[in-house]
């Protein structure tokens, strides 16, 4: 299961104070926009220390990666930053997963032993090493949206 992580903007009361006078409309909107700036950081980041096959071969999970909204009945905007997974798709990284907790080893029902991976994480530190910039990205395209709009 995916462990959610919060990035919270505290100290600035006068920005808080100033986005909460907003409409909600513009209130969501403008958090939309500056939580998926903040996200874009940690893609960038993600994308960079993403595993790739010896011989720099592949390189799919890289390019799957992704920043994506989602759906949030709070007032609250909320997105994601994973690696795409289609039905269909050949080209999707189901393994992100596999490569980011590692794998253990499980008996099939055919009674032989499968392998197991070592964890080779790359997203849950690429949001731990770039924690403040995103939280201060988020602040900044804030405090300039409301800029704008006043």
């Amino acid at each position: 299961m995916a462990k959610n992580y919060r990035v919270d903007i505290q100290g600035d009361e006068e920005l808080i104070r100033k986005l909460n006078g907003m409409s909600k409309g513009f209130r969501s909107k403008a958090l939309l926009h500056a939580v998926t700036q903040g996200a874009e950081i940690v893609e960038r980041e993600a994308k960079a220390r993403a595993p790739v096959r010896k011989g720099g071969k592949g390189g799919t999970l890289r390019r799957s990666i992704t920043t994506v909204k989602l759906k949030s009945a709070s007032k609250l905007a909320k997105v994601a930053v994973g690696w795409r997974k289609g039905k269909a798709s050949r080209t999707a990284a189901f393994y992100g997963i596999m490569l980011e907790k590692g794998t253990r080893s499980r008996r099939r029902k055919d009674g032989a032993r499968t392998g197991t991976g070592p964890e080779r994480a790359f997203l849950i530190p690429a949001f731990d090493s770039k924690r403040e910039q995103v939280a201060r990205e988020i602040k900044e395209q804030l405090s300039r949206l409301i800029k704008l709009e006043v």
